[in-house]
Formats: structure tokens, sequence, C-alpha cells
């Protein structure tokens, strides 16, 4: 038993998730401290599709999972599904323009953010935009 757990935690496909995981801790460690210093930079990084382009790229470097196609399609679904995201920063900030305070409003945004990815992702399902899959 203790032989199977070593070759699973020394295999080449855990220590790439490890890798992974411990990567994108440290980014937001780093973002949160460069944050304390410079919202509007931290904010920058924040803005860009950092993850969307490291999994297209993990996507396309994958023949096995259907290479570029694959990463192709997964791009154009991100895209389509961007734009209900923007629910989340336009209801935060509405929201406590309107008196709520900060975790009430975050809470709303969220909600409404779920409902919209949810409800525009069955539109495109059911207009033939995006498959089932």
């Amino acid at each position: 038993m203790l032989d199977g757990i070593l070759k699973t935690i020394t295999s080449a496909a855990f220590l790439g998730t490890l890798g992974k995981g411990v990567a994108t801790a440290a980014f937001i460690i780093a973002l949160s401290e460069i944050a304390k210093r410079s919202t509007w930079l931290a904010a920058a990084l924040v803005a860009l599709p950092l993850a969307t382009m490291l999994t297209v790229a993990m996507i396309a470097l994958d023949s096995q999972k259907g290479g570029a196609e694959v990463a192709t399609t997964f791009a154009l679904k991100t895209f389509l599904l961007f734009w209900p995201g923007l629910i989340f920063f336009i209801g935060l900030l509405g929201l406590q323009k309107l008196g709520l305070s900060f975790w009430p409003a975050f809470g709303g945004s969220v909600i409404a953010c779920f409902l919209a990815t949810w409800g525009f992702s069955v539109l495109l399902t059911s207009q033939g935009w995006i498959g089932k899959d």
C-alpha cells in the first residue's frame, strides 16, 4: 500500500498538478501583496485572463485531449461566457451605490453573476452556439 502511495505522489501527473496549485497560490499571494501597495497594478494583473491563457495553452499542448482544435473551442466558449460575468462588477458597484454594504452587495452580485451565466449558457446551447458537452 505504501509503495502505491509513493508511486502516486512521485508521478509526473501528480507533481504537475501540485506544481500548478503551488503556482496559483503564489500568484494569489503576490497579487494580495501588490494590492497593498497599488490597487491599480493588482487590478490590471487580475484583469489579464492569465488562467484562461494558460488553460488554452495546456489544452493545445495535449494532443490526447484534442490539441489546438479543442483549445480554440474552449477559448470561444470562454469568450462567449465572459459577458454575463460582467454582471458581478456592475452589481457590486451598483448595489453599493444604492446603499448596500459590501458583503450583501458582494453576495447579491455573485448570485446574479451565477444566474446570468447559467441563463446565458442555456440560451447559447438552445440556439446551437455551444454544444451540450
